[in-house]
């Protein structure tokens, strides 16, 4: 005899597994090494107060659209251009790039900055990779540059 009991859990089964069915066909997976770098930051050896530097960051072509790539730069230098242009700038000194949607292409990030006058130290640069909510991976490659 079928009772209300089971025909709930027979209701419940197949609810579940139309969500599961749904879930796998609209999420796209993507698969990281640990020998893989997502992203690698090329400083210039020296800096001099009140100079532009060129800051460039390789992408690897594997980053899920709508990753978001987050750049802090030393307190006090400035942005003074980004290509491609940065998506916001959610707090001082501090710069976001998205990956674009499928078909078009994010390689490098180019992106200046005015250092200060005076400013003569050894600054740090610091960055990282948000992908979704719960992943977040380092940028590699230089992370110090050095005054005159």
């Amino acid at each position: 005899m079928i009772t209300r009991r089971t025909i709930r859990i027979f209701i419940a089964l197949i609810l579940v597994s139309s969500l599961w069915l749904f879930i796998t066909q609209t999420c796209t997976y993507a698969t990281l090494k640990l020998t893989d770098i997502p992203a690698l930051r090329h400083l210039p050896e020296k800096y001099s107060g009140n100079e532009i530097v060129v800051i460039t960051i390789d992408v690897k072509p594997f980053l899920p659209y709508g990753a978001r790539i987050i750049e802090k730069v030393p307190d006090g230098w400035d942005l003074v251009g980004a290509n491609p242009p940065l998506t916001e700038q959610p707090f001082r000194n501090t710069y976001v790039w998205k990956i674009p949607e499928k078909g078009e292409m994010l390689n490098a990030i180019r992106y200046a900055v005015r250092v200060p006058q005076g400013n003569k130290s050894r600054k740090e640069f610091t960055g990282y990779i948000d992908i979704g909510k719960r992943t977040r991976l380092t940028i590699s490659g230089d992370r110090h540059i050095w005054s005159d």
